[in-house]
């Protein structure tokens, strides 16, 4: 999975990781912004993070105000109201922020972190996971590809190599193994 297009409420992301270049496109769209810029993939990071608002108080007061525009334009057409006129403008405040509480939806954002760019997806779409899980496999590949050198001097090959390891993105093994074929290729 290459490519994500996410829209939630007036909020649009879309990443397009291109298997040609080392880059992901990142295109952000609200009401005030638009952004198209492009990330290294040595700039994403290694772990996934949550982040979502507390809705609870949010979705009381939306039902809250849903209830009130939905009892004062009922009383408006079945009750015998004294004056209708407060009823209408109930129905209409009250209705008007119902409805915007179904646009300005809460955060609720899966987070890819520890690298030099943030990424934001939002989390309640089922190929987010896959997308992020995904996107990070290719970054670490093109770090390791990018750090693994062996034309390097010993104390920078080895930096290089314990911040992978550092990093989780190599084991104790791999490590070894890498410390291994340097000393031999230094050799030769």
């Amino acid at each position: 999975m290459n490519t994500i297009r996410q829209r939630k409420g007036f909020e649009s992301r879309a990443y397009t990781l291109d298997p040609e270049s080392d880059f992901i496109e990142v295109e952000f769209n609200t009401i005030k912004e638009k952004l198209k810029y492009k990330i290294h993939l040595t700039e994403v990071g290694t772990d996934i993070q949550y982040q979502a608002d507390n809705v609870l108080i949010g979705k009381i007061f939306w039902g809250l105000s849903t209830a009130i525009a939905a009892f004062s334009t009922a009383y408006y057409f079945l009750g015998n109201p004294e004056d209708p006129g407060t009823y209408v403008a109930n129905s209409i405040i009250w209705g008007v922020i119902s409805i915007c509480g179904i646009f300005f939806t809460a955060k609720d954002d899966l987070l890819i972190t520890n690298g030099n760019k943030l990424i934001t997806l939002f989390r309640n779409e089922e190929e987010a996971l896959e997308f992020a899980n995904n996107l990070i496999k290719k970054a670490n590949e093109k770090k390791k590809e990018m750090l693994i050198n062996f034309d390097l001097s010993e104390d920078q090959f080895n930096a290089n190599i314990h911040w992978l390891h550092s990093m989780r993105m190599i084991d104790k093994t791999e490590l070894a193994q890498l410390q291994a074929d340097f000393n031999i290729k230094k050799l030769i």
